[in-house]
């Protein structure tokens, strides 16, 4: 089940072999991902990583492009945590040269709706370095809740560091 999902101002294209080289310079690249406790530089394993990631029905990755020029600016993921759940994590980067125009927001807000409308999802959520304010300030603006801070969650350029968790329900989605 790969779509193609619209929004106002872009659109998320399911990741194939072609975007290759796209997603191994987003994903190995550290200061895109300073508050991440792993970044894997090995670009052969990144590129092995998504392209079995293609097939399977518990992972989808999206492109981020503009829908006015099909210019590529990130990639958004939702991944199934719990089967008998129901619940879903999502997960996003938009390169810096396109942040604060709203396509994250957008694009957070498409896989919502995908979520729970496709994927059938009873609850979504989302985790953040507590230092990430606008990944948290995204979450908050999608309607997602904050739940809590997991104290000294991972280990982040050598310390502890704490973690954001949001989520939404189904129910809160239909409002």
């Amino acid at each position: 089940m790969q779509h193609l999902l619209k929004g106002k101002s872009i659109e998320l294209v399911p990741v194939t072999e072609e975007h290759m080289e796209f997603i191994c310079n987003e994903e190995s690249d550290e200061e895109l991902w300073c508050y991440e406790e792993h970044v894997e530089t090995d670009k052969n394993r990144i590129r092995k990583k998504f392209i079995k990631r293609i097939e399977e029905n518990d992972v989808f990755d999206f492109i981020v492009k503009r829908s006015s020029d099909g210019v590529q600016m990130g990639v958004v993921y939702i991944w199934e945590c719990i089967t008998s759940r129901k619940s879903w994590e999502i997960g996003y980067v938009i390169l810096p040269e396109f942040q604060g125009n709203g396509y994250c927001l957008e694009s957070v807000q498409i896989l919502l709706s995908f979520a729970f409308n496709e994927l059938k999802a009873h609850k979504v959520l989302g985790m953040c370095h507590c230092d990430n304010k606008k990944s948290a300030s995204i979450m908050e603006k999608a309607g997602m809740s904050k739940q809590g801070v997991f104290r000294e969650e991972y280990l982040c350029g050598g310390k502890w560091v704490d973690q954001f968790y949001f989520s939404m329900l189904e129910r809160e989605y239909a409002k």
